[in-house]
C-alpha cells in the first residue's frame, strides 16, 4: 500500500506552479505521471496525444488520497517545444510549515483552497459542444414548484446572502427582458459549478465564469424573473463536470452504448463522478446520464424535461436512434475535497457598482 501523502510536507509546491512529469500510462480522460524531482504520483487530464515515458510540463493543483492532480497549462512536450497556454493570476499563499509548527492540524479551507480551484477553472479542457439552453439543468425533481420572483422584490445581495449562507445545492433561472436573455446557474453548497447564459445579441455562449457574471449583473435589474429550486447533491455534482470536469477521450469503433457500458464500468470501478451526454441526431435531442462516485444516479431527457433513475430509460433512448453518439467528462475527487474549495464564489462574482 502506498504511504498517503501529506500534503503538510509538499511546502515546496504551490497552487499554479509549473511542474515537470514524466507520463507513466494512460487513462480515460488524461494520463497517469510521475513527478521526477520527488517521485510523487499524479494525474494529468489532457486532450493531448502523449507517450509514455515523455516528460510534460503542467502546473500543480492539489494533492488528495495519495495523487496530485494536475492542470495541463502547456501544449506538447518539454521536448517538441512546450509552449505556454492561458496564463492564471498569482494567488497569495499561506505558509504552510508555519501553520504547522503552530499546532494545526490540516488544512482549513482558506487562500490555498480557492487557489487550487482558479487554476484548475482558469486551465480545464475546452468542452464538448452541447445544446446550451438553460432547459439543460433540470427541473425540480420533487414535484413542487420553484421559488419564483422578481429580483426587484428583494434584491441580489439578499439573494446571494440566502444561497451562500444557506449553502443551497440546485438551481437559479433567470429571464430578463430588459437584456433579451435567459440563464442559469448550478450550485453545489452555495457555490456555481456550472452556468449558462443565453442573449439574442451574442452568437455564442461564454464559458462558466464569464457567464456566470453576466446572470449576475441581470440579477441586479429590478425587473429579472427568478426562479430558484433545490437538487440533490450527487446530481449537482455529477452535472457540474459538464462545465467543470475534463472530457474523455472518445473511443473509436464503439457505438454508443457500449463505449457508455465500459466507462461505466470503469467508473464504478474507481469511483469516479461523472456526466455522458448522449447526443440523438435522428430526433435533434440530447440526454444526460449521471454518475455520482460510480454509482448510476438517472437520466434526463432534455427535450422533454423527464428525468428517472431507471438506468433502462437512458438504454431505450439509445436504442431508438441508430446515429446515437456519446460523450462523457469527468469531475476529479480532488474538486470536493478539503483540498478544493469547489465553485465560483457568488459574491466575489457580481458586479461591482
Amino acid at each position: 500500500m502506498n504511504k498517503p501523502l501529506n500534503p503538510w510536507k509538499l511546502t515546496g509546491y504551490k497552487a499554479g506552479q509549473n511542474v515537470a512529469c514524466k507520463v507513466t500510462a494512460a487513462e480515460p480522460g488524461g494520463y497517469a505521471v510521475i513527478i521526477p524531482k520527488d517521485n510523487l504520483p499524479g494525474f494529468l487530464p489532457t486532450e493531448a496525444k502523449l507517450k509514455v515515458g515523455e516528460d510534460v510540463l503542467a502546473q500543480f493543483v492539489c494533492v488528495h488520497n495519495n495523487r496530485i492532480l494536475l492542470s495541463s497549462k502547456f501544449a506538447g512536450t518539454l521536448g517538441g517545444g512546450a509552449k505556454p497556454a492561458q496564463q492564471t493570476q498569482p494567488y497569495q499563499q499561506v505558509n504552510w510549515s508555519e501553520q504547522l509548527a503552530q499546532g494545526a492540524a490540516a488544512p482549513a479551507a482558506g487562500p490555498e483552497q480557492d487557489a487550487a480551484f482558479g487554476v484548475w477553472a482558469a486551465n480545464t479542457p475546452k468542452k464538448f459542444n452541447l445544446k446550451r439552453a438553460i432547459d439543460l439543468i433540470l427541473p425540480p425533481l420533487n414535484g413542487e414548484q420553484p421559488n419564483t420572483f422578481k429580483i426587484g422584490e428583494y434584491d441580489l445581495e439578499w439573494l446571494i446572502t440566502d444561497l451562500e449562507g444557506g449553502m443551497r445545492t440546485g438551481c437559479v433561472k433567470a429571464s430578463s427582458e430588459e437584456r433579451l436573455s435567459r440563464s442559469a446557474m448550478l450550485l453545489y453548497r452555495g457555490r456555481a459549478v456550472g452556468c449558462i447564459y443565453g442573449n439574442k445579441h451574442m452568437p455564442d455562449s461564454p464559458p462558466t465564469e464569464q457567464a456566470l457574471q453576466f446572470m449576475l449583473a441581470d440579477l441586479a435589474l429590478p425587473e429579472t424573473q427568478v426562479s430558484v429550486y433545490d437538487l440533490p447533491e450527487e446530481i449537482a455534482l455529477s452535472m457540474s463536470a459538464l462545465f467543470l470536469g475534463y472530457p474523455v477521450d472518445r473511443a473509436e469503433g464503439l457505438d454508443a452504448r457500449s463505449y457508455m457500458d465500459y466507462l461505466a464500468n470503469w467508473f464504478a470501478e474507481k469511483q469516479q463522478t461523472a456526466c455522458f451526454a448522449i447526443s440523438l441526431p435522428s430526433f435533434a435531442a440530447t440526454a444526460l446520464s449521471f454518475v455520482h462516485k460510480g454509482q448510476y444516479a438517472g437520466g434526463f431527457y432534455v427535450e422533454d424535461q423527464k428525468f428517472s433513475q431507471d438506468k433502462n430509460y437512458i438504454y431505450d433512448l439509445i436504442a431508438s436512434d441508430n446515429q446515437a453518439g456519446l460523450d462523457a467528462s469527468i469531475l476529479p475527487p480532488e474538486m470536493t475535497s478539503s483540498a478544493v474549495r469547489f465553485g465560483f464564489s457568488l459574491s466575489m462574482s457580481r458586479p461591482r457598482t
